[in-house]
């Protein structure tokens, strides 16, 4: 059996609610003692069920140099098996989780500018990219788009700004998809906003991950309309 078939044991060492709908799990390994991943990969958490353990994939949220455990952001799906299960979560649990799985890797040498557009919990994938390779390739030109539904919705601005202290050309944007009127940043979806983005002049490289509606759309403007080479384009629905 590979290696990455054979469960992990992890226990919940920190429960963390940035919403009412993410909740982010940190986790470590107890049964091996070190867990290794590569920068966008995605683990399979075993939800405890009879007759057997319903299967759910996660993006890892954390540095890929940190062998000592790792980040999950989970959406809350109302009656959702998994779902249920989190928040259900205390700390302290032991799960079981197979992998690292997944071979959307962040490409090397980088593009000039690098274009992230994600959805809800798809922020995951993104963040781990920027995490892992912030010192790596501290000069690149970095654009994130990051769509949630309301201003209730926005999380992890503080880690955003963080990385933009050690980045010297990282910019983010919240995208409200159904904002009030109070709110003055961008509104509507992030594939709305291609256009501000200088990929036609610049050497560019896309990562989508989250909504799949999102991503086929991205996808249609980029290579039907603007015959954008498709082998820059990089993509994980979240659904």
């Amino acid at each position: 059996m590979s290696s990455t078939r054979i469960p992990h044991k992890m226990k919940v060492a920190e429960i963390i609610d940035h919403t009412h709908h993410v909740r982010e799990l940190v986790i470590v390994p107890t049964e091996p003692s070190e867990f290794t991943f590569k920068a966008g990969q995605f683990i399979t958490l075993h939800v405890p069920q009879e007759p057997k353990p319903v299967l759910r994939a996660y993006s890892i949220a954390s540095d890929d140099r940190e062998k000592q455990g790792f980040r999950l952001l989970f959406k809350y799906v109302p009656e959702g098996i998994a779902s249920t299960y989190v928040w259900s979560l205390k700390g302290s649990e032991i799960l079981s989780v197979t992998g690292p799985f997944g071979r959307v890797f962040f490409k090397e040498p980088p593009s000039e500018q690098i274009i992230f557009l994600n959805t809800g919990t798809g922020l995951s994938q993104h963040y781990c990219y920027l995490m892992s390779k912030k010192e790596l390739f501290p000069k690149v030109r970095y654009r994130m788009l990051f769509g949630v539904r309301t201003e209730q919705d926005v999380y992890y601005q503080p880690q955003l700004e963080a990385l933009k202290k050690e980045l010297p050309d990282f910019q983010y944007e919240y995208v409200i998809s159904r904002p009030t009127e109070n709110w003055t940043g961008k509104r509507g979806y992030v594939q709305h906003f291609l256009s501000e983005f200088d990929y036609k002049n610049i050497d560019t490289t896309f990562y989508l991950c989250g909504n799949g509606g999102m991503i086929k759309e991205v996808k249609a403007h980029l290579i039907e309309k603007d015959g954008f080479d498709k082998s820059k384009i990089f993509a994980e629905a979240f659904d």
